[in-house]
């Protein structure tokens, strides 16, 4: 048998365990908030950056808002604005701030912007009346609507609201503007803008090549040229066989309107400026039953019984807003073209000659005035021929013949036919045709001539009459012996 094995064999040590302490620090609430300011801080810093840049800014070359604001501030430095013209695309496009400065010698300013209602227009005239102080206030009754605070990414009032400098203004007035969830992005193009990343990397790349260019000294009123044609015949019939597609009798005020209605028109009364009314038409098809809708309107505008209202959708002029004065839409939003533009300055123009007399300033005579707007289209048809232009000569200025007292007659060289531009002070029953007897000089032969002209049914001025007549260039000059009535 094998013996067993006696226990008094060695024992082989027993290592022991070395027990480890875990030692849990407790939660510091001041270490974790340095962490989280410093993550904000970062946050903060990159996003400052990239707006400031402009890294995430939407496509903005067509944003007019910004341009004219631009334009606005710098200009604002150094020369009042005399007529501060609001509302939203139907007044942008629905006015030529060129030809209503220059029909009536003052600087008027378009301050509006496409699709917002009546608080973007005393949200921008809160801002501009820190800068000028304007002899009357023009505000388009389109944004008088059933409109209410702005939604999320209702882009036109974060560009107006992007467009603006002073920074406490704009904070007191973003609760009005702005739904609550919709505030961080009003001041951040980075933050309303970061699906940029995932959506359009392209834009952000082309804003970072191309910075935001430096503001232009080039004069800009606020117009938004658009529409060069007007009403085409395929859209005309779509009147007759469909009907108006905008109906007088759905249109409605929302008290919130109302309210800043209310607080446009106490802003110009602290600073007793005049508030003018303007409806800018639509063409007369276009809306069905506008009786009901002027009675609405006119309802809410009484309570203001100090402000005047030109309505030009009712009386409705067939003669000057043809179907060529309007945009070639059937859509519910109908807008003026160029020209449709130009004959609502002109009206607008007599309309406050006739009821605002001697209100605004005439600064014809003002060298700046001039610089500004001399090379302005129009300008020689309206104000008198400014030293320095080319193309322009002035045959006759101030001079009294027969019954006609003339303000100035220019002659305009064009590259064809030059062109004879008669400025005629008006008397009662003035003639749209009139016959001009005159010594003419050509090839260095003088003789008498007669040339007739015709009144510019495009340009009326409120102070003068114009008349055209196309001449050749072989004319070298003209000495007007007498004006009598046109038989052509």
């Amino acid at each position: 048998m094998k013996k067993p094995k006696h226990s008094n064999q060695a024992k082989k040590p027993v290592q022991s365990v070395k027990k480890v302490e875990i030692i849990q620090k407790p939660f510091s609430w001041r270490s974790f908030s340095i962490k989280i300011l410093i993550l904000l801080v970062a946050v903060s810093g990159v996003t400052i950056f990239t707006d400031i840049k402009g890294y995430f800014t939407a496509d903005d070359s067509n944003n007019h808002v910004r341009k004219k604001w631009e334009f606005f501030y710098n200009y604002t430095e150094t020369k009042d604005v005399d007529v501060i013209i609001l509302g939203n695309s139907h007044i942008i496009t629905g006015i030529d701030p060129y030809i209503l400065s220059i029909a009536t010698s003052s600087t008027c300013f378009i301050l509006g912007n496409s699709g917002t209602g009546i608080i973007d227009a005393w949200f921008q005239l809160g801002e501009a009346l820190k800068r000028t102080n304007p002899k009357i206030v023009v505000l388009e009754t389109y944004c008088i609507n059933n409109g209410t605070k702005a939604e999320v990414n209702d882009i036109p009032y974060f560009q107006s609201f992007d467009a603006l400098k002073d920074k406490r203004y704009k904070i007191n007035c973003m609760p009005q503007l702005f739904q609550s969830d919709s505030w961080v992005e009003a001041w951040s193009s980075s933050i309303r803008n970061h699906s940029f990343l995932l959506t359009d990397r392209k834009r952000i790349i082309y804003n970072i090549n191309n910075p935001t260019e430096a503001p232009s000294n080039q004069l800009d009123l606020g117009r938004f040229s658009r529409f060069q044609f007007g009403l085409q015949d395929s859209t005309l019939a779509k009147y007759d066989s469909i009907g108006s597609p905008v109906k007088g009798e759905e249109y409605q005020i929302s008290a919130f309107t109302k309210k800043y209605l209310q607080k446009i028109m106490e802003m110009c009364d602290e600073r007793n400026i005049p508030v003018l009314f303007l409806t800018v038409p639509m063409y007369y098809k276009h809306v069905s039953n506008y009786d009901v809708w002027k009675t609405t309107l006119n309802e809410e505008l009484q309570k203001y019984p100090e402000a005047k209202w030109l309505d030009l959708q009712m009386p409705y002029d067939t003669i000057f807003y043809t179907p060529a004065m309007f945009e070639n839409t059937y859509d519910s939003n109908q807008h003026l073209s160029n020209t449709g533009m130009a004959v609502t300055a002109y009206k607008l123009a007599s309309f406050i000659f006739q009821n605002y007399p001697n209100l605004l300033p005439d600064r014809s005579n003002e060298p700046a005035w001039i610089d500004d707007f001399k090379t302005t289209d129009f300008f020689v048809h309206n104000q008198d021929m400014a030293q320095g232009m080319t193309g322009y000569t002035s045959i006759v200025k101030n001079k009294q013949v027969g019954d006609y007292h003339i303000r100035e007659m220019v002659l305009q060289e064009n590259k064809e036919k030059n062109r004879l531009i008669l400025k005629i002070t008006p008397h009662e029953n003035i003639a749209d045709t009139l016959s001009i007897d005159c010594y003419v000089t050509m090839e260095g032969e003088k003789f008498v001539a007669e040339i007739p002209v015709s009144k510019a049914p495009e340009i009326f001025n409120p102070k003068h009459k114009v008349y055209l007549a196309d001449i050749i260039k072989e004319v070298e000059s003209i000495e007007i012996i007498n004006i009598s009535k046109g038989d052509f």
